[in-house]
């Protein structure tokens, strides 16, 4: 066999398990949060040209008989499993819309009170709009400090001597 066939048997043979072994390049930016990227361009499109349910409700006249506004509706009791699930998936689909929108949501979530609401408290913050940001942060002020009362043996061990007391003694 010839030298020169065998060395580019052997080359080929050792490009084809580079090929095989070697590792896929990761996506550019696969964990980036783009939700801030996107209300950016909500609100950039909304100074532009209204949105479709804004020409909607502008052409559309008001009457008598129309539901009452989110803020003024009753809110679920605590207890109540249905109408929490309902009022959450009416203030996420809220959290996606309008400027408006996103900011009545983060009033009901506030009036609320729910710990329920968090995770769109929580992405209220990071919203473009400062009113929208200033709702979310009053709404997360309830939520400050302790969420549960601290049992007994918590309070009598705060109350006990510290241990380096005992090792100077």
């Amino acid at each position: 066999m010839n030298p020169s066939l065998l060395g580019a048997a052997a080359a080929t043979l050792l490009v084809a398990l580079w090929l095989v072994t070697r590792r896929q390049p990761r996506p550019f930016l696969r964990s980036a949060d783009t939700s801030a990227v996107a209300a950016l361009n909500r609100a950039q499109r909304e100074l532009v040209a209204p949105g479709p349910a804004a020409v909607a409700a502008a052409t559309e006249p008001q009457s008598a008989t129309t539901d009452p506004p989110p803020a003024e509706q009753p809110l679920p009791r605590r207890a109540d499993q249905r109408g929490r699930a309902l009022l959450l998936a009416r203030l996420a689909a809220a959290a996606h819309g309008t400027q408006p929108e996103r900011l009545e949501a983060m009033r009901i979530a506030r009036r609320w009170g729910h710990p329920a609401t968090l995770p769109l408290l929580r992405r209220g913050l990071r919203d473009v709009h400062p009113a929208v940001m200033r709702e979310a942060a009053q709404a997360l002020e309830a939520f400050r400090g302790r969420t549960r009362p601290a049992p007994q043996a918590e309070l009598a061990a705060a109350r006990s001597w510290p241990r380096t007391v005992a090792r100077t003694r």
